[in-house]
């Protein structure tokens, strides 16, 4: 028998329908692959967790759902995010012995490519990979005192080798250390950074196509250049990291329809339905967005993170 590939996932009761989907991508796109997903949440429904058991089980895969406790993460800084985003951090602790390696997915993306490429990727002496959070990671990183030559990362894709991070969580669990540093921090991205500092591996960009890369014009570091052509014409993983996500009627996202495609394929076949309207504009709203937009692209206006063009 194959050994699985161990799959963590966060979610709650709010967003296990695009848990599904994402889970759902990721089964039909690797369909010789055997999974074991872990969900790490503050309480499912018991039908959604029959649901989505169900649905691991019709691909022949395997899902473990553990609770989360608050106790070590509910005096945080959330700012405008969730204590959830924490969870991630129990990672090492709650996987079992024998999982040397695993993959952290968020939730709001679909899988577009055979994973086995990024899940075996070469870490050498680094303890997680991820890409970087772009553009914002300048800005992030001068906030809480690393080295521009340190790596930020964007933490909704993260290859973990879960060895060397048991023996750093042995040396210093890494609970210990964001109590620490909470008076600098503002999310879980920001632990991430300081606790792997040197120990990070970066990833192509194909690899987490956040909402940014498909702007006409992104303003992307140099490196990255040659990258993004191939990775926005053929994306390994879409994360649709902005507020108008593929489950709302107004997103035009260029690949926003693969997300309603594999929600078919889940028991929530039958919500898009009831898709809600992210936001209703009138003509002038509308006319105003469209000059900014034009205002982006020739440069003259600073890219507005939450508009997809």
């Amino acid at each position: 028998m194959n050994k699985p590939y161990h799959i963590v996932i966060v979610t709650d009761e709010g967003y296990v329908q695009h848990a599904a989907v994402m889970l759902t991508s990721l089964f039909e796109t690797n369909r010789r692959k055997i999974f074991h997903v872990y969900v790490l949440t503050n309480g499912l429904s018991q039908k959604s967790e029959s649901r989505i058991s169900s649905l691991c089980r019709r691909y022949d895969s395997y899902l473990t759902q553990h609770i989360c406790s608050d106790a070590k993460i509910k005096d945080l800084p959330v700012g405008q995010w969730s204590t959830m985003m924490y969870y991630k951090l129990y990672i090492p602790t709650i996987l079992p012995q024998e999982a040397e390696r695993c993959l952290f997915l968020d939730v709001d993306m679909v899988i577009n490519a055979d994973i086995a490429e990024l899940y075996n990727i070469e870490l050498s002496d680094n303890v997680i990979a991820a890409a970087e959070d772009i553009p914002d990671c300048i800005l992030h990183k001068q906030r809480i005192g690393l080295s521009q030559n340190n790596l930020y990362i964007n933490s909704g894709v993260m290859v973990c080798d879960l060895k060397k991070w048991r023996m750093l969580e042995y040396s210093q669990p890494i609970f210990n250390f964001t109590r620490s540093v909470a008076a600098k921090i503002q999310n879980e991205q920001d632990v991430i950074a300081m606790y792997f500092k040197d120990k990070i591996k970066t990833l192509p960009i194909r690899w987490n196509m956040v909402t940014f890369y498909f702007m006409r014009k992104p303003k992307i570091f140099s490196q990255y250049l040659p990258q993004l052509k191939e990775a926005k014409r053929n994306p390994g993983i879409i994360h649709f990291a902005c507020p108008i996500k593929p489950w709302f009627r107004d997103c035009n996202h260029p690949f926003g329809y693969l997300y309603r495609q594999y929600l078919q394929l889940t028991p929530w076949y039958d919500v898009h339905q009831r898709f809600p309207v992210f936001e209703r504009l009138t003509l002038f709203q509308r006319f105003n967005k469209h000059i900014k937009n034009i205002l982006n692209d020739i440069g003259i206006l600073k890219y507005d993170g939450h508009l997809i063009k």
